[in-house]
C-alpha cells in the first residue's frame, strides 16, 4: 500500500527548507523532493548571496526558522551575522557561506525524523481533479515513482507543480513578457580590499554606499561607473551591466560578484538556460580580465568558483487568491491574512538592458504577504511559496529575496498543520490560527507582532 504523505513539498530552496521543517514540527509527514543533489536552492547552487534583509530599519521583521538558521551558520563561522548594508539597498544583509549552509541544511534534515528527502528527483507529472491533487510523479535514479499526499507545497521557485497541475500563471512583464535578467554568481579571492576602500573613500561620486558605513568592517561595491564606460569604450567590456557589484564573502579576501548578465532569456525554457550558462560563463571570464586590468586591488585576484546553476530573479508568478502589487509595497499595506513582512524596495533588473531600478519610499520600508498570494486560484490543497507567489512582475522585484522567501515558507508549514488537523482546504483555514502559531515559533506574520 503507498503511503499518504500529509504534505509534499516540491524544491528545497530556502522556502521549501523551511515549510519543511515547520511542518515537521507541527507533527507533520513530509516528503521533501529536490532536483540537485543538496538542499538550499538559488543560495547553494546559485551562490546567491548575501541574504537581503532580516530587518526594516533597527527591527527584525523576519526571525523562526530563518533567524535559526542564521544562528546554526554563526555556531560553524560561516556568517558574519546581520550587517548593515553598505550599498543602502535595504537595512541589513546577512552574509553566508553557500556550503556550509549545505551543511546546515542536511544537519535539520538529519534531525527532524518527520522529514522524507528525496534528492535528484524532478516532478514529470501531477494528478489533479477539479483542483485537488492527489499525487506526483518523480523521475529520480530509480525511475519514474507515483507520491500520494493530502497537501502540497510548490517551493520550486519556477511553479513547475503548480504548471504541471494546470494552475494560471503570468511570465514576465505585461507589455512583452519579458523577465528581469538571469545572473551567474562566481566567487572571487586574493582581493585586497584596503585597496578598493581606500580608492571609494577618494571617489565617492563614483559609487552608491551609505558613508554612514565603516567599508573597513565589511565591503560591498556598487560602482566603478567611469571605469567600465573606459572599458567598455575600449574594447573591454561587453557585458550589458552599468557598474561592478560585488559582496564580502565571509572568508577574508573573498567576494561574490553579481555582474553577469543574460537578457531576453527565460528560466522555465530548457533551451534558454542552457544557452544562458554558456553565455554568463565566457561572461566570467571577460569580467575577471575587467577586474585585473581597470579595478585596484585584484592584482593577485584569482577565481574560487562558479556557481553550480544561474541565477533566476524571476520566472512563473502564480495567480493566485490575491495578487502582491506594487502600490502594497510603496505604500507598506497591511492585511488581515499577512503571514510575512519584507522590507526590500522593488529591484528591477532591466530585462532588456544594463540598468537597475530601486523604488520605495524609505529605506524603513515594510509592508504585509497576505496568505492568499500564497493560494493558487481554483486550487483546494496547493500553496505556492518563495519566488513563485501570486504577484505583478515589480512586486516580485521585491519580493523575491530570500528572507521573505523563507517567512512563506514557515507559513505555509504551518498552514498545513492546521489544514490537517481542522480537515480544511488552504481557502477555509483560520489565518489568524497560522498567525498566532507563527508567533509561538518566533516568527513574525505580521507589523502588529514587531
Amino acid at each position: 500500500m503507498n503511503r499518504i504523505y500529509d504534505v509534499i513539498i516540491a524544491g528545497a530552496g530556502p522556502s521549501g527548507m523551511t515549510a519543511a521543517v515547520s511542518a515537521a514540527r507541527n507533527g507533520m509527514s513530509v516528503l521533501l523532493i529536490e532536483k540537485n543533489s543538496y538542499p538550499g536552492g538559488m543560495n547553494t547552487a546559485a551562490l546567491v548571496c548575501p541574504f537581503m534583509t532580516f530587518h526594516s530599519g533597527d527591527k527584525q521583521i523576519i526571525k523562526g526558522i530563518p533567524e535559526e538558521i542564521i544562528q546554526r551558520l554563526s555556531k560553524h563561522n560561516a556568517t558574519l551575522y546581520h550587517v548593515k548594508d553598505p550599498i543602502g539597498v535595504c537595512s541589513t544583509i546577512t552574509p553566508v557561506e553557500p556550503e556550509m549552509l549545505k551543511v546546515v541544511y542536511f544537519e535539520l534534515l538529519s534531525e527532524e525524523k518527520n522529514i522524507k528527502f528525496l534528492s535528484g528527483a524532478f516532478l514529470c507529472d501531477v494528478k489533479c481533479e477539479n483542483g485537488n491533487i492527489s499525487s506526483v510523479d518523480v523521475y529520480s535514479k530509480s525511475g519514474r515513482n507515483t507520491y500520494y499526499g493530502r497537501y502540497f507545497i510548490d517551493a520550486t521557485g519556477d511553479g513547475d507543480l503548480s504548471m504541471l497541475a494546470g494552475a494560471d500563471f503570468s511570465l514576465g512583464r505585461t507589455k512583452d513578457g519579458l523577465a528581469q535578467p538571469m545572473t551567474l554568481m562566481f566567487k572571487v579571492a586574493g582581493v585586497n580590499f584596503s585597496e578598493i576602500v581606500d580608492y571609494v573613500r577618494k571617489n565617492p561620486e563614483q559609487f552608491i554606499w551609505d558613508s554612514s558605513c565603516n567599508l573597513d568592517e565589511y565591503l560591498a561595491v556598487s560602482g566603478f561607473f567611469s571605469q567600465v564606460v573606459k572599458a567598455r569604450e575600449n574594447g573591454d567590456f561587453s557585458v550589458p551591466r552599468d557598474r561592478v557589484l560585488f559582496f564580502q564573502g565571509v572568508r577574508k579576501g573573498e567576494i561574490t560578484v553579481n555582474m553577469t548578465r543574460v537578457i531576453e532569456k527565460s528560466g522555465v525554457r530548457a533551451d534558454d538556460l542552457s544557452s544562458a550558462m554558456i553565455q554568463a560563463t565566457c561572461q566570467v571570464e571577460e569580467i575577471m580580465s575587467f577586474f585585473k586590468k581597470y579595478i585596484p586591488g585584484f592584482e593577485d585576484a584569482y577565481l574560487v568558483c562558479i556557481a553550480d546553476s544561474i541565477g533566476v530573479r524571476e520566472s512563473r508568478r502564480i495567480t493566485g487568491v490575491k495578487t502582491l502589487t506594487s502600490d502594497d509595497i510603496i505604500d507598506n499595506k497591511t492585511h488581515e491574512d499577512s503571514i510575512a513582512l519584507c522590507a526590500y524596495p522593488i529591484d528591477i533588473h532591466d530585462p532588456l538592458g544594463a540598468d537597475l531600478q530601486w523604488i520605495r519610499k524609505e529605506r524603513d520600508c515594510c509592508y504585509e504577504i497576505p496568505f492568499g498570494c500564497l493560494i493558487p486560484k481554483g486550487y483546494s490543497n496547493l500553496l505556492v511559496v518563495g519566488r513563485c507567489i501570486s504577484a505583478t512582475h515589480e512586486a516580485l522585484a521585491s519580493a523575491r529575496i530570500t528572507p521573505t522567501s523563507m517567512a512563506t515558507g514557515e507559513a505555509a508549514g504551518v498552514a498545513v498543520s492546521i489544514a490537517v488537523k481542522d480537515k480544511l482546504s488552504f481557502p477555509e483555514i483560520e489565518v489568524s490560527k497560522v498567525q498566532k502559531q507563527l508567533v509561538k515559533q518566533g516568527a513574525i506574520p505580521s507589523k502588529k507582532w514587531i
